[in-house]
């Protein structure tokens, strides 16, 4: 077990700085106001697999220690954010960037921008589409993955 340490001597208890979570997994969750597009686009276009299937949520198993879980507005604890700029986006991370690109673009999703950019400050390349309900979905390849020499001291 870490040692237990009281940096402000407020009495609380704080994890030493080599304390680590017993994380299992990841869920972020997107709100929509209509369900039905934001289900088919994951699980159609982008091939999710669903373990979760309610009228007011869905769950993806996007890898196997991460999940998408769709929510329906009214249902929620949140509410959908109108517009395109939601405060978040979902980075999904490929080995095979031009091939999603490809992809994508035969099934006529329609792009942010054009064409694959670099991104990252020059670590990755990368490309964005958005969700039928305005979120933006970013898939990158890592041409210097985290990690590397000096990413953490």
């Amino acid at each position: 077990m870490a040692e237990i340490d009281d940096p402000l001597g407020t009495g609380s208890i704080c994890p030493a700085p080599d304390a680590r979570l017993a994380i299992m997994g990841a869920t972020t969750i997107f709100y929509y106001d209509d369900m039905q597009p934001a289900r088919a686009f994951y699980s159609e276009i982008l091939g999710f697999r669903m373990i979760l299937d309610r009228e007011w949520a869905v769950i993806f198993a996007v890898t196997d220690s991460f999940q998408l879980a769709l929510v329906e507005g009214l249902t929620g604890s949140q509410v959908p954010i109108p517009g395109t700029n939601k405060g978040t986006m979902l980075s999904l991370v490929t080995g095979d960037l031009v091939a999603v690109h490809d992809r994508m673009v035969a099934l006529g999703v329609p792009l942010v921008q054009p064409g694959i950019r670099s991104g990252c400050r020059g670590r990755a390349l990368e490309f964005h589409l958005r969700d039928p309900g305005g979120y933006t979905i970013e898939f990158l390849q890592w041409i210097e993955p985290p990690g590397a020499p000096g990413d953490v001291s």
